[in-house]
C-alpha cells in the first residue's frame, strides 16, 4: 500500500490543481493506495468502479465522488469499456485559500472562501471518506464542460495560465456549491473502511499527518508526534515509514523544502529568511537538505526560476 505524494503529481507548480481524463491518467496505481491530495472523479459516460477497503462504489453517468486525502482506495480500470468518459480532478485546498491547507484548517476557518468547500465539508467529520454527488441529465453537460475547460487551462503554466486556472477551478466549485445548496440534504456520504488490519493506530497517524502539514514550519518533535498518534515512539516510526515510505524527519524536511521552493520561485525574500520561515533554524543545514531534495542549492534554484510571480492565492 503506497502513498502518492502531492509533489509527484503537482511537481513544482505553485497552484496545485490538475485535471485528466481517467483514461489518460499519468500516475496509475495498480494496488490499494493513498494520496496526499483530494481527488474528484466524475463520470460523463459509461461506468467507473472505485474500490475501497471493504466496499466499492459503482459510478454511473452524472455521478461525482470527492475523496479526502489518505483514503485507501483503487480505481478499477479492469472495468473500463470502450466509449467511457470520466474525469479525475486532483487538488489541494490551498488552491482556493493559502491559509486552508487541510480539513482541520477548513473546519475552523472563518474565511469567506470556505463557501467553495461546502459540498464536501462533511469530509472533515470522523469516518467520512468520500462524498458522492449526483447530477440530473440537465446538469451533466455543464459539469463536463467545466471540467473540460479546467483541463485545458491547467496545461498553461504561465502567470496568465495560473490565474485563469484558478478562475476555472473556482467556477467549478461555485457550480457544485450552488447545486449542493439547491438540493441540500440529498447528497450521500461514503463511509469506507479506513483501517489497516495490522494497526489500530492508523487513524491517529492520519490526524498526526494532517497536523504536520498544518504546522510543518514549527518545531515538531518525534516524541510529541508519536504521542499525538497514540503509539509508542518506536511503533510510530515503523508505522509512519510503512504508510509514507519515508522517515518522519525526511517527510517533515520534504514539506519544508517544497514550501521553500515556492517562496524562492514566487517571492523576492532572501534565502536566509525563507530558511527560518519554513521551519529550519540553521542555514547550513537548510542548504544541505535543499540540495538533497532538489539536487541544487537554493541560489541555483532561484537562478533557474528567475521570474518572480506577483500573483498570490488569496
Amino acid at each position: 500500500m503506497s502513498l502518492v505524494k502531492s509533489r509527484e503529481l503537482f511537481g513544482e507548480s505553485s497552484f496545485p490543481v490538475t485535471v485528466e481524463k481517467v483514461i489518460d491518467r499519468t500516475l496509475i496505481q495498480k494496488e490499494l493506495h493513498r494520496h496526499e491530495y483530494f481527488e474528484m472523479l466524475y463520470v460523463e459516460k459509461g461506468a467507473l468502479v472505485n474500490k475501497f477497503k471493504g466496499t466499492e462504489i459503482v459510478m454511473k453517468p452524472g455521478d461525482m465522488l470527492i475523496m479526502k486525502p489518505y483514503v485507501l482506495h483503487l480505481l478499477d480500470d479492469a472495468s473500463r469499456k470502450k466509449g467511457r468518459k470520466a474525469f479525475c480532478c486532483s487538488f489541494l485546498p490551498q488552491a482556493v485559500d493559502s491559509d486552508i491547507q487541510s480539513l482541520e484548517a477548513l473546519k475552523g476557518s472563518c474565511s469567506p472562501n470556505r463557501y467553495f468547500f461546502k459540498p464536501f465539508i462533511s469530509l472533515a467529520d470522523e469516518g467520512i471518506s468520500a462524498v458522492q454527488l449526483k447530477f440530473d441529465a440537465e446538469k451533466r453537460k455543464k459539469v463536463a464542460e467545466l471540467l473540460s475547460a479546467l483541463k485545458e487551462q491547467t496545461q498553461d503554466t504561465s502567470e496568465r495560465g495560473t490565474a485563469l486556472t484558478r478562475y476555472h477551478f473556482l467556477a467549478l466549485l461555485s457550480f457544485l456549491t450552488e447545486e449542493y445548496e439547491r438540493h441540500e440534504g440529498v447528497d450521500q456520504t461514503v463511509q469506507a473502511d479506513l483501517s489497516v488490519p495490522v494497526s489500530r493506530y492508523l487513524e491517529g497517524l492520519r490526524k498526526t499527518l494532517n497536523y504536520i502539514h498544518d504546522h510543518y514550519a514549527e518545531p515538531l518533535a518525534l516524541e510529541d508526534m508519536a504521542a499525538m498518534s497514540g503509539a509508542s515512539e518506536t511503533y510510530f516510526c515503523r508505522l509512519f515509514k510503512h504508510e509514507t515510505g519515508m522517515t518522519f524527519l525526511n517527510y517533515l524536511n520534504g514539506l519544508r523544502i517544497e514550501r521553500a521552493c515556492v517562496l524562492l520561485r514566487d517571492t523576492t525574500d532572501n534565502a536566509l529568511d525563507i530558511c527560518y520561515e519554513v521551519g529550519f533554524n540553521d542555514y547550513t543545514h537548510f542548504g544541505r537538505q535543499f540540495k538533497k531534495h532538489v539536487g541544487m542549492s537554493p541560489a541555483d534554484y532561484r537562478k533557474q526560476n528567475p521570474h518572480v510571480r506577483r500573483y498570490r492565492e488569496t
